[in-house]
Order: structure tokens, then C-alpha cells, then sequence
């Protein structure tokens, strides 16, 4: 009873109850069901069910003016485990919001709270992956909008009260591309291939205005080919434009500034037609 200290964290302006006992955290589960929303009865069955929750599960007694109280808590290193446990889908929609809160953030609260020496020399920031994806919004917002890189990066760093990029945390990675303006979804083409796709489209589109200016003289001699140079001049060009759309939002990542010479011949055709 001695070893365990009862504390409590603001978290979004409710509080999460923290119990230390021998030196370890624990969290006291139903203040965090009840702050969410969720059914406590029903998490209190799916804890003591699942194969590893129900083994890092801990009752621990305290003593208040009240008498003692029992709470059922669980590691601070299962917390996330028990979180993204959870499907939001299948949550009431008037939760929803405050449970993506608790996933997207509870975990960085209390690794800040307890070990504030490592979380400031090892923090819990965005992963490599997640550093491309945001070096990828930054370049469509820089094509999107025309503002400098180096702008866009220093409004992003005010935005966030960060350093560099590579120091956003974990937790705001979601807000900051929603910020930066989204980052399409790459096909998973390699850029010669895409490189391939926008001169096979350069090529296309030529032919076509080509076809367009013949149709006429086809259609002056009353050629049995006049219906399908029109349909190729003018029906064509609504699918070429589409295609060029994909092209262009699939190669919004390369920098014009960097271009090499073989891409200055075919990506200002894409761009500014």
C-alpha cells in the first residue's frame, strides 16, 4: 500500500488517473472509458479476454477519505495496445472524435510526463516514411500555390513550434499533412516510368492537335475516314486531358527547379497546358 502514489495528468481538460506502485505506472481504466465515453462494463470484459492485456492487468488498492479504492489498471506500455484496440467505426459517432484524440495523443502525454530526459533525447517524432510524405505535401503546396520551399517550411515550423520538419511529433503527423493541404496517393510507379507515361501523353496530344487540323481536308473531299479523325481530334481530347491530370498529380513530387533535361522537355507540357 506504501509503495503505490496516486497522481493525476491533465489531458484535454480531463484527468487521467496514474497510480505508481513499486515504481512502475499504471493507469486506472475506467476514468479513461468514462472521459472517452465508452462502456466501461464492456472494456473491463475485453481486457480480462484479450491473451496480453489481461496479463498486465493489475488491481491496485488506495487508500481516500472514503476508504479504499480499487482500481483495475493497466501499464503504461499497454496503453497504446488498448487504445488502437478499438475500432472507431464501430463507436458512437458522438465519441468518435474524442477517441481518435486519446490514439493520436494519450500515449506522447504520459511518455513526456515520466521520462522527460528520454523523451527530449529520443522523442517520439515521425518516422522516416512519414518525413518523405511530408516533403511530398510541401512540394504539391509549392506547385499548388507557387510559394518558395523555404516559406512553406517556415510557416510550418511556426505552425508547429518546431525546429525542422523531422521534429514534428508522432501524434500531429495527420494535422500537419491535413495542413500542408494533403498529399495525393502515389501509384507506386517509379518516375522513369512515370517519365514514360507523360511523353507517351506529349506524344498523344500531338497527334491529336495534328489529326484535328487534317479533318477538315478530309471532310472537304468527303473521305470515308472524315468520322473517325473527327472523333479522334475532338473525342479524344476530353480523355487526354483526364490523363493528364493523373500525370500531373502523379509527378507533383519533382521539383521543377531540379528537373533534368530529358523532364524540362516533357513536364512544362504537362503543367501548363
Amino acid at each position: 500500500m506504501s509503495n503505490t502514489k496516486l497522481e493525476t495528468i491533465q489531458f484535454h481538460n480531463q484527468q487521467l488517473i496514474v497510480l505508481n506502485h513499486q515504481n512502475k505506472p499504471y493507469i486506472a481504466m475506467k476514468p479513461v472509458c468514462e472521459n472517452i465515453g465508452l462502456d466501461w462494463e464492456a472494456q473491463r470484459q475485453r481486457i480480462k479476454r484479450h491473451h496480453v492485456l489481461s496479463k498486465g492487468a493489475f488491481m491496485i488498492k488506495v487508500p481516500s477519505k472514503g476508504g479504499i479504492q480499487q482500481y483495475l489498471c493497466l501499464p503504461i506500455s499497454m496503453i497504446n495496445g488498448w487504445l488502437f484496440g478499438i475500432e472507431t467505426s464501430r463507436v458512437k459517432p458522438e465519441i468518435r472524435a474524442t477517441l481518435e484524440q486519446y490514439q493520436l495523443e494519450c500515449f506522447d502525454v504520459l511518455y513526456n510526463h515520466f521520462m522527460p530526459k528520454v523523451a527530449q533525447q529520443f522523442p517520439n517524432t515521425i518516422s522516416p516514411e512519414q518525413q518523405q510524405q511530408i516533403q511530398q505535401a510541401v512540394n504539391e503546396r509549392v506547385y499548388r500555390t507557387g510559394e518558395k520551399h523555404q516559406a512553406v517550411y517556415s510557416k510550418f515550423h511556426q505552425q508547429f513550434k518546431i525546429p525542422r520538419y523531422q521534429d514534428l511529433p508522432a501524434s500531429k503527423f495527420d494535422e500537419a499533412i491535413k495542413w500542408l493541404g494533403g498529399v495525393h496517393s502515389r501509384s507506386g510507379l517509379s518516375d522513369e516510368d512515370l517519365y514514360n507515361l507523360a511523353w507517351l501523353y506529349k506524344v498523344a496530344d500531338r497527334m491529336r492537335h495534328h489529326i484535328e487540323l487534317v479533318e477538315p481536308a478530309l471532310r472537304a473531299i468527303d473521305s470515308r475516314f472524315t468520322g473517325a479523325f473527327y472523333s479522334m481530334a475532338y473525342d479524344y481530347k476530353y480523355t487526354l486531358r483526364q490523363a493528364r491530370k493523373v500525370i500531373e498529380r502523379e509527378t507533383a513530387h519533382i521539383i521543377t527547379s531540379h528537373l533534368t533535361t530529358n523532364w524540362n522537355k516533357v513536364l512544362p507540357v504537362i503543367r501548363n497546358n
